[in-house]
């Protein structure tokens, strides 16, 4: 088969096909390349800008501490009074308004500060010599005064001695703390006189750096100018104990090298705490001479520019298969008016073999050809609008409040797809999927239950809506109060299959969610955060709840105002008669005022316990009327009733009423049993306060009575529907039956 043999459409397609291939390719690794080569060294170039601004931070921290010994050092330079003690005070106060300091101390040359070393021999902040060398340190935690040590060798005195000059010296261990110190010679006259200066503790430095943290692993460390170890993330005895070069690996010995000489860069190596390959930022401090080394693993500091090469080569995969699809259709496009005009002439010359000369082809080829790239055009100009149409829904529903979710209708709903706006409770769609969170992680643990029973109760009532209200977990395990509006997709064929075999209990065959959501294909949805609303309900409720509190209190405090000033104009008067009426008026306040009270005290502002009312109310009673009934007998047996405020007051003011007469005027002799009972029988309650006393001559007639008190009990009983019945065969016992509503009711204890 030679070349000539194979048809116009396989050569069209073959052509487009390897040019767009060629092109694609070509175009895809420049710009794959191109791009993460540019993503690349932006990571490289943010993580040495952050190791420098480590660096900058350690340094000005560092000039902080070493302005602080430069200025004891000058001051004392002028310093003229001799007075050791004046010294002392100043270099406390600057140990005590500097916590992150561990000493401020001077050291003099042999009686170069007052010529009297001798009188200081041995004393408080002296040694044997007597030499003004106060060291103010918190060592053992709390501010304590010592001499200096060590100076005739250390370093932090000999070498600001010898090179007249600002010294910070290498990291070293001074009566067991890792330290630095900053030091200034003090010069006078151009004579080397002695030093000032301050130490730092290392360990607090290795705390804040260890708190330092590059993306997800990574950590910081610092040396100083000899390699030695400052800080470490994980072992905090290697700390002044080994050096880089302990490590023995090539690359982090040759940082080791840079570092001395104060240079900063970068290399990549195998971490040798980690094991994992690692880049390691070093910058200098230059305060100090120390280091600062971010230690930042290569996968997490590229996981963008990995992100973004598969992002490319899925976009170009997908071009190429749209562009073969394209190729198709142009080689159709172009084939068809071909064959026609073929046909077109073969139709010309058989009907001029027939001797036919009229025959005349009706193809245009060249508006055949035009239509070609007019329809790839519009194919083209479709594509864009409908790319373009899914954009904009996209930002609009971004950035509404309303988050879009779709789930799999299965145990914890695994999430298929989630808006980008699930940031707002700090989420991002990457966080979740099949290695990452299902949509039940973040519903609260005590709202989870509730949701999935609500859930497989509407999917087994093959409803298509569901809504609900419930709370969420945030990233930062903050709680958000959300409402869900959720379209539940089911499959048409299960539906078919279920309304075939209608009889078969299918939720007792399959237990749990997905028995009850199987003929679910996905559940589709959004939930909006309703947080705010939530808030403004429950300080409405609380704000409610208080007015109602201050209602109660003030009533009982006005009450009560009533009661004193009936207590005080009753002063005024002597007779018995219109003391008892101020005594009666004065019981009847007190019984309204202690229903308020209990009202004030009781958790729903509603109703009150009337056996606690009871008792309080009768032991009232009992002390008003103790000097002249002190032998009388008043037993409470109340069951443990709540009556609202509406029955509560006339039936507090009856008792009252019933109980106080019994005590004046029940037992000639003073002694006697009062009871007072309250039960519930069925649906009504039965008041019972009865007397063993002398009774009642009289038959008791409320509509025509004397007695202000009896006449208060039959208005009273009236309010509330009672209805009065009074035996005075043994004694005096009065009965009155009620109905209150929304009663709550135990098993009731008699109350002494």
């Amino acid at each position: 088969m030679t070349w000539k043999d194979v048809p116009l459409k396989s050569k069209l397609m073959f052509f487009i096909l390897m040019g767009i291939l060629v092109v694609l390719i070509t175009s895809t690794a420049v710009i794959i390349s191109t791009v993460t080569t540019q993503e690349e060294d932006l990571a490289y170039q943010q993580s040495i800008q952050k190791a420098k601004n480590y660096a900058n931070k350690f340094d000005i921290e560092m000039r902080s501490n070493q302005a602080t010994g430069q200025a004891i050092a000058h001051a004392l330079s002028q310093y003229h009074s001799n007075n050791r003690t004046e010294v002392n005070n100043i270099l406390q106060k600057l140990l005590e308004e500097n916590p992150d300091l561990l000493g401020t101390y001077v050291c003099f040359e042999p009686n170069a500060f007052d010529g009297m070393d001798s009188r200081y021999i041995n004393t408080t902040g002296h040694d044997e010599t007597g030499r003004f060398i106060p060291y103010w340190n918190r060592i053992s935690g709390n501010i304590t005064l010592d001499p200096l040590l060590d100076y005739e060798t250390s370093g932090y005195y000999q070498l600001p001695k010898k090179r007249k000059r600002d010294i910070v010296t290498e990291p070293y261990y001074y009566e067991g703390v890792f330290i630095v110190s900053y030091v200034t010679p003090i010069m006078r006259e151009g004579e080397f006189i002695g030093i000032g200066g301050v130490d730092v503790s290392l360990n607090h430095l290795n705390g804040i750096v260890n708190n330092i943290k590059a993306f997800d692993t990574g950590y910081a460390i610092m040396t100083g100018n000899t390699g030695i170890l400052i800080s470490h993330p994980t072992n905090e005895e290697l700390v002044g104990e080994k050096t880089l070069y302990d490590y023995g690996v090539p690359e982090i010995t040759r940082m080791a090298d840079e570092i001395k000489f104060g240079n900063s860069g970068y290399i990549e190596t195998i971490d040798p705490i980690t094991g994992k390959d690692v880049v390691m930022f070093y910058e200098p401090i230059k305060t100090s001479n120390f280091a600062f080394i971010l230690v930042v693993p290569k996968d997490e500091m590229l996981a963008g520019v990995t992100d973004l090469r598969n992002r490319l080569l899925l976009i170009s995969s997908i071009s190429l298969i749209f562009m073969g699809a394209v190729a198709i259709l142009i080689t159709r496009s172009v084939t068809g008016p071909i064959n026609e005009i073929v046909n077109d002439f073969k139709n010309i010359s058989d009907a001029a073999i027939g001797g036919k000369l009229d025959e005349r082809a009706e193809t245009d080829v060249d508006i055949d050809f035009r239509e070609i790239p007019e329809g790839l055009n519009d194919i083209l100009n479709a594509l864009e609008n409908a790319s373009q149409l899914r954009e904009e829904m996209e930002k609009v529903v971004n950035n509404s409040p309303v988050i879009v979710f779709k789930w799999k209708a299965e145990k914890n709903w695994p999430v298929e797809f989630v808006s980008k706006n699930i940031s707002q409770f700090g989420y991002s769609p990457e966080d979740f999927g099949p290695n990452g969170l299902d949509y039940g992680d973040i519903i609260h643990p005590d709202d989870l239950t509730e949701v999935e029973t609500k859930l497989g109760e509407i999917c087994a009532s093959k409803e298509t809506q569901f809504n609900i209200e419930y709370r969420i977990l945030t990233k930062e395990g903050e709680t958000r109060w959300v409402d869900e509006r959720t379209f539940i997709q089911r499959d048409q064929r299960e539906i078919i299959h279920n309304m075939i075999n209608k009889d078969n209990d299918i939720d007792s065959q399959v237990s749990g969610l997905e028995g009850k959501c199987q003929d679910v294909k996905y559940l589709q949805g959004v939930i909006v955060n309703i947080d705010e609303r939530k808030q403004a309900e429950e300080a409405l409720l609380k704000i409610e709840d208080i007015r109602k509190k201050e209602i109660h209190h003030r009533i009982k405090n006005n009450l009560q105002v009533i009661s004193t000033l009936l207590y005080l104009e009753s002063e005024k008067f002597k007779g018995e008669d219109v003391l008892d009426a101020f005594n009666n008026s004065r019981d009847r306040v007190r019984t309204m005022a202690l229903v308020h009270e209990k009202l004030y005290q009781s958790k729903d502002m509603e109703s009150i316990d009337f056996a606690d009312y009871s008792k309080n109310l009768i032991n009232y009673l009992s002390q008003s009327y103790v000097l002249e009934k002190s032998e009388v007998d008043i037993k409470i047996n109340v069951e443990n009733i709540f009556l609202g405020m509406d029955t509560a007051v006339p039936l507090g003011i009856i008792i009252n009423e019933l109980v106080s007469n019994s005590l004046k005027y029940a037992f000639d002799k003073g002694k006697g049993t009062i009871i007072v009972e309250l039960r519930k029988i069925n649906d009504h309650h039965r008041l019972v306060v009865s007397d063993n006393g002398i009774g009642m001559e009289n038959e008791i007639d409320f509509e025509d009575t004397d007695s202000l008190g009896l006449l208060l009990v039959h208005t009273l009983a009236e309010q509330i529907n009672a209805t009065i019945e009074i035996d005075t065969s043994n004694g005096t016992r009065f009965e009155i039956t009620f109905q209150e509503k929304n009663q709550e009711i135990t098993e009731g204890e008699d109350v002494r």
